[in-house]
């Protein structure tokens, strides 16, 4: 009996293979919000799902478009093309009283025909009134026990926007930033210096399951030898509130980049958001542009909270009979990832050490609001 409702069962899975696979190559896939004070863009092209080789980013990206956020008033505010398909639209604060849409306008050279005349094409995102974003309730890290990682949560209650609807569902970003001093003080090295990182993950949450209509969400976490927790640390968490119609889309997004790895790998059609496309509506677009203010919240961790460990190898200065063969020469080659550490005296051998303790991995600019 258990054998034969084995086989029933395995008899009933097929593989999966979404619509549309045929058609989804060079399809425009469009990453943003639109949001107060600052929107960023990022405008890539779709590749077949059965030809995962050519799903590198950085052949796809777009930079020859012109991106703007529109009001339904028909103002309009143009955006600046930064790097890797990414642009930026400074659209100030957003009136909760309009709806607001992305404008995508993009030439290209119709190459069916002789010579070939430049064809305009244009895109637009539905146009959407703002979502009002409530406050971040908090930020706050958690260290079980030595040698466990150190976890970043974001804790939120749920919002109301302009017109008194219930907010459910949050998308989260952050950026990192880090101070690094380096184990040993060393010429020509900085002795401090600065560094940052932005998230690159779908950061999702969904009060709508829970009783007290709010959420905590575990959006990151931190070996704990890692040197950005040595000295002075800081995420700043930026919260969205999105419409469940958005939710369901990124979820979807996530899902997909989660089976391919990356945002930008192939996309299935059926991923496909409130984006059309003006000039032909029959082509599909990928993407989904809501419309919603951000708030923020920083948090530090200092040197001080002892959840640093560093890691077992030891900084101290070794010569470099220790550390491979000396050769004929009084001061040997520098051995591959180790520093000459200081100039040996006479008849003395060099001393070395390794890269990592000397290194600053960093900018020597402090950020200006930087609190030390």
């Amino acid at each position: 009996m258990l054998f034969l409702i084995c086989l029933v069962l395995c008899g009933c899975i097929t593989e999966y293979e979404p619509t549309g696979i045929a058609e989804v190559e060079g399809i425009l896939v469009v990453d943003g919000i639109i949001t107060d004070d600052e929107t960023y863009v990022t405008l890539t092209r779709s590749v077949k799902l059965n030809e995962p080789g050519k799903g590198n980013a950085s052949s796809n990206f777009v930079d020859n478009a012109g991106v703007y956020v529109e009001c339904d008033d028909g103002t309009q505010i143009a955006g600046e093309y930064q790097a890797d398909g990414q642009y930026l639209i400074k659209t100030g604060k957003l009136n909760l009283e309009r709806q607001y849409r992305l404008k995508i306008v993009i030439e290209e050279l119709d190459n069916s025909k002789t010579p070939p005349p430049p064809e305009t094409y244009e895109y637009h995102s539905d146009f959407l009134y703002p979502i009002a974003t409530s406050g971040i309730d908090s930020v706050f890290w958690m260290k079980k026990n030595v040698g466990e990682p150190v976890t970043i949560h974001v804790a939120t209650k749920v919002s109301e926007d302009y017109d008194d609807n219930i907010v459910l569902y949050y998308l989260w970003s952050y950026q990192e930033d880090w101070e690094i001093k380096p184990f040993l003080p060393h010429w020509g090295y900085p002795s401090v210096c600065w560094n940052k990182v932005n998230s690159s993950d779908l950061l999702l949450g969904s009060a709508a399951n829970t009783v007290s209509g709010s959420t905590i969400e575990n959006i990151t976490e931190i070996e704990p030898s890692n040197r950005k927790l040595s000295e002075m640390y800081r995420i700043t968490v930026k919260q969205n509130a999105i419409s469940k119609r958005a939710y369901e889309y990124f979820s979807n997004i996530k899902k997909n980049s989660q089976q391919t790895g990356s945002i930008f790998s192939p996309i299935p059609l059926e991923l496909a958001g409130n984006i059309t496309f003006a000039t032909n509506p029959d082509i599909p677009v990928i993407g989904y542009v809501e419309v919603s203010t951000t708030t923020q919240k920083h948090r530090y961790i200092s040197r001080g909270d002892n959840v640093y460990e560093p890691p077992y190898w030891t900084c101290q200065p070794l010569p470099a009979a220790e550390i491979g063969e000396l050769n004929e020469f009084l001061i040997p080659p520098t051995p591959p990832g180790w520093t000459l550490y200081q100039a040996a005296f006479p008849g003395m051998p060099a001393l070395y050490v390794k890269n990592e303790c000397v290194e600053c991995d960093g900018a020597a600019q402090k950020p200006d609001d930087w609190p030390n």
